[in-house]
């Protein structure tokens, strides 16, 4: 019988240029902090809609889900049932770029869109346990991808600093998990990624966060990150799913919230 840690353990999908692919990611979201919060919201908010949709889609799988990136876009675009769930989630992050005041009203707005989504639904599309594996994908999805856009308004680099570290968690996790005999291998990689690029942002001193502000978000990051992935698995089923599209979030879904409402009160 399979434990339940070894159930949610990430095992690495190595088919395909995951590091290329990988890279494109840092770079896109990286850019897009450098260049202004509402570029930065626009990619989040995509990251955040292609995660919800593949969760809805793991769960709820529909005629013709299988083919490229395109063909789904197009197959949420015409389904009245799924599009409204993946607009509830891209609207979090986009909501964010307005202060967090308008990113509590999305979250509303997205717990009571999924139910409403589940009525238009016919009853035999999905299980009851649809509708709050579903919720709680687009809250805690929107959430992982404000984070950035909630610091971008307390200053770019306070952003850009974030994704370095969650990307260099990513890359640690990745390169040295895939294929350890161990499962904590990975994750130990991670934190040691963190725990240079943290040091490099510290001797630096990048504002608004300076030295202070870049040893808290690293501690974060270290301590939370490693329970991204498998809060992730959780979203999904199980840590062997493939999940591409939540994969480039997970490490958010805990460290998000905390480092958008603690960095700002550690630089105070």
């Amino acid at each position: 019988m399979t434990s339940p840690t070894a159930r949610f353990a990430v095992v690495h999908d190595i088919d395909g240029p995951k590091v290329r692919l990988g890279a494109l990611w840092f770079a896109v979201a990286v850019g897009s902090a450098y260049v202004h919060v509402a570029a930065l919201a626009a990619v989040m908010a995509c990251a955040a809609a292609l995660a919800a949709d593949e969760v809805l889609r793991l769960h709820v799988p529909a005629e013709g889900d299988a083919g490229g990136a395109g063909g789904r876009v197009r197959r949420v675009l015409g389904d009245a049932r799924r599009l409204p769930v993946v607009l509830a989630a891209a609207a979090v992050p986009l909501a964010a770029a307005a202060g967090s005041d308008t990113l509590a009203a999305a979250l509303v707005a997205g717990v009571a869109v999924v139910p409403a989504w589940r009525v238009l639904a016919a009853p035999h599309d999905a299980s009851p346990a649809v509708v709050p594996i579903t919720t709680i994908g687009v809250v805690a999805l929107g959430l992982a991808a404000s984070a950035p856009v909630l610091l971008h308004r307390f200053g770019p680099w306070a952003a850009v600093v974030l994704l370095v570290l969650v990307s260099a968690y990513d890359a640690g996790d990745f390169l040295v998990g895939t294929g350890a005999a161990s499962g904590w291998e990975g994750p130990v990689a991670g934190v040691l990624a963190v725990g240079v690029c943290t040091f490099a942002a510290a001797v630096v001193g990048l504002p608004p966060l300076e030295v202070d502000g870049a040893v808290a978000l690293g501690a974060l990051t270290a301590v939370l990150a490693p329970f991204g992935p498998p809060l992730g698995s959780l979203l999904v089923g199980d840590g062997r799913t493939k999940a591409r599209f939540v994969r480039r979030l997970d490490v958010l879904l805990l460290l998000a919230p905390v480092a958008a409402w603690a960095t700002p009160a550690a630089t105070g």
